[in-house]
């Protein structure tokens, strides 16, 4: 058998795939992989014909990421062909594409993010809640083009998350988001204010945001009229729209949101790639864990110094970091002490 015969029955048999993946896979079949592999018989295929290849589109110029997900599509396609019994192994195992070179996320602070809304805003009606929504709630591009009035309730506050927008051959293609399940976020009241006053004109079948009321955002328009030149105006010139979503874990981290909130208001399919993407963030709760860890050591040293009366000395409660100990404790007990003086009170140490 041919390797484009099988690329081809392999495709066909996909199944429970997003547009956006299943367009994806055809692009790459179609440009990459059946280019080079398509004339082979698929037995054939041996690891050194793979790193040729992986070679190849190195040499050309493509990006890292590129080549992986081209690698990807050979793979599971050779894979396929060795659970079915068609070759004795996948020579794509072993085949390394190059490493990516990951972008660090950009964050902006909120003084940032609403001087970057309102010079959207300036290009195009409705553009500062948008870039509100986006820098604050976390959700991505294709969920906030695709929001619906009904997904809003500015009493209560929730906002549900139930379809994501996107762009497939020049068509948008509506969805699950990419976890495959809605969420809710909850609207902090200046963007339900916000909000408010957007859905004034929208009609209940229509989308939140919109050009003309009635037909979705597109992103190509919308980056080429508004983002780029809105970049431009407030000095944030290479910053992505996705850089909106790292913004909003930030901001909540800072405002101190746990890593399950985060990872609950941006959609993970677990708090581990939450963690993973934004470790970062959390640096500052490990120095206060460590002062926290100090208090208590020293709370522990006190109450060994005046065992008698330890119940009444110390409160664990009352412990915050910043306050040194009062100066009539013994020199060990006092230095870098983050104990208030009147933890120390008591009748028993008077006694």
């Amino acid at each position: 058998m041919q390797f484009n015969e099988w690329a081809r029955s392999w495709y066909d048999g996909l199944t429970g795939l997003k547009p956006a993946t299943m367009a994806g896979y055809r692009s790459l079949l179609r440009s990459r992989v059946v280019p080079f592999f398509g004339e082979y018989q698929l037995a054939r295929i041996d690891s050194a014909a793979v790193r040729h290849w992986i070679a190849a589109m190195d040499a050309e110029g493509l990006s890292p990421s590129r080549i992986r997900q081209a690698r990807q599509v050979l793979n599971a396609i050779m894979n396929q062909a060795y659970a079915d019994g068609l070759i004795g192994r996948n020579p794509v195992a072993g085949c390394r594409a190059p490493a990516d070179r990951p972008r660090e996320p950009r964050f902006l602070s909120a003084a940032q993010l609403g001087a970057l809304a309102d010079a959207c805003e300036k290009r195009m009606s409705g553009a500062r809640v948008l870039i509100h929504v986006l820098g604050y709630l976390g959700l991505r591009w294709g969920e906030a083009v695709a929001l619906r009035p009904s997904s809003i309730d500015i009493l209560h506050r929730p906002l549900i998350v139930r379809e994501s927008a996107t762009e497939v051959g020049g068509s948008l293609v509506f969805g699950t988001p990419k976890s495959h399940r809605a969420r809710s976020v909850v609207i902090p009241a200046f963007l339900a204010e916000m909000l408010s006053e957007q859905l004034e004109d929208c009609t209940p079948e229509g989308f939140v945001f919109s050009p003309d009321g009635a037909s979705p955002l597109r992103s190509s328009n919308f980056r080429i009229r508004v983002w780029l030149p809105s970049l431009s105006d407030s000095r944030l010139d290479g910053l992505r729209i996705h850089d909106l979503r790292h913004t909003a874990a930030s901001l909540a981290v800072s405002a101190g949101a746990s890593i399950k909130a985060v990872q609950r208001m941006l959609g993970h399919a677990s708090a581990q790639i939450t963690l993973d993407r934004y470790a970062g963030l959390y640096e500052e709760d490990l120095e206060m864990l460590a002062e926290r860890i100090d208090a208590h050591f020293r709370v522990a040293a006190v109450a060994q110094a005046w065992p008698k009366g330890a119940g009444d000395i110390i409160n664990l409660r009352q412990v915050t970091p910043g306050r040194q100990a009062p100066q009539h404790l013994p020199l060990w007990a006092r230095q870098d002490s983050n104990l208030r003086p009147r933890d120390y009170e008591s009748p028993a140490l008077t006694n």
